[in-house]
């Protein structure tokens, strides 16, 4: 075998590896997603938020942590600019502002857009993705790292407020990089995760939604 055949082969054994990824479906995508992501108990993580209003020429930009005890405990505290927690147990939700400085509380049995946004986001963030091809149609944009487009599909809910939401996925598909979401007002959110912890210990003052001190 000469040495330009070999290259031939090697060449050849490249694009069909290639045209493996390009074919795996979305359900494949999704599910090798889900099992990546299955064995996180809990999360802590730092974030930025940039948020676009379409008739402000500028961004706000907030920062803060989340935190994820599985399977029913969420907590997002916004520490920059302003203070605020939001905390969701079961269907419950409590938020606090230092603004008002009051706790606030919201049963998502009574609010069901409420119930779905939040439903959504803890899916995306909880990594359970399989069903959300039931309101969205998916599309994979990259492989390495994982990039998806999620359209919603129309007579949902999503369809009358989100255009478009974009995941990318760290490296190593353990969690989320970034999500982007496009919005019918043009309005658009980048949120981008940073010092992300897997599976650590949550120290209780987390699930507090007025925070101490």
């Amino acid at each position: 075998m000469n040495k330009i055949t070999i290259i031939l082969i090697a060449l050849c054994m490249s694009l069909l590896s290639l045209n493996g990824y390009a074919e795996q479906s979305v359900e494949d995508v999704l599910s090798k997603l889900e099992e990546k992501m299955s064995d996180i108990k809990t999360l802590k993580t730092g974030f930025v938020q940039e948020k676009k209003l379409a008739i402000f020429d500028r961004e706000i930009i907030l920062k803060g942590k989340i935190f994820l005890k599985k399977p029913d405990l969420f907590a997002w505290h916004t520490e920059e600019p302003t203070r605020y927690s939001m905390i969701i147990r079961d269907d419950v939700i409590l938020q606090w502002d230092e603004d008002i400085d009051q706790v606030q509380k919201v049963s998502m049995k009574d609010n069901p857009a409420f119930q779905t946004v939040v439903g959504q986001m803890r899916k995306w963030l909880s990594g359970i993705y399989m069903p959300l091809l039931e309101e969205y149609n998916i599309t994979v944009l990259k492989q390495n790292p994982v990039s998806l487009k999620f359209t919603p599909r129309e007579n949902t809910m999503a369809y009358n407020i989100i255009n478009y939401v974009r995941i990318v996925f760290r490296e190593d598909e353990r969690y989320i990089h970034e999500i982007y979401i496009k919005e019918k007002t043009g309005d658009s959110t980048l949120l981008r995760f940073n010092d992300t912890m897997l599976n650590t210990p949550i120290d209780d003052a987390a699930w507090e939604v007025k925070p101490r001190g």
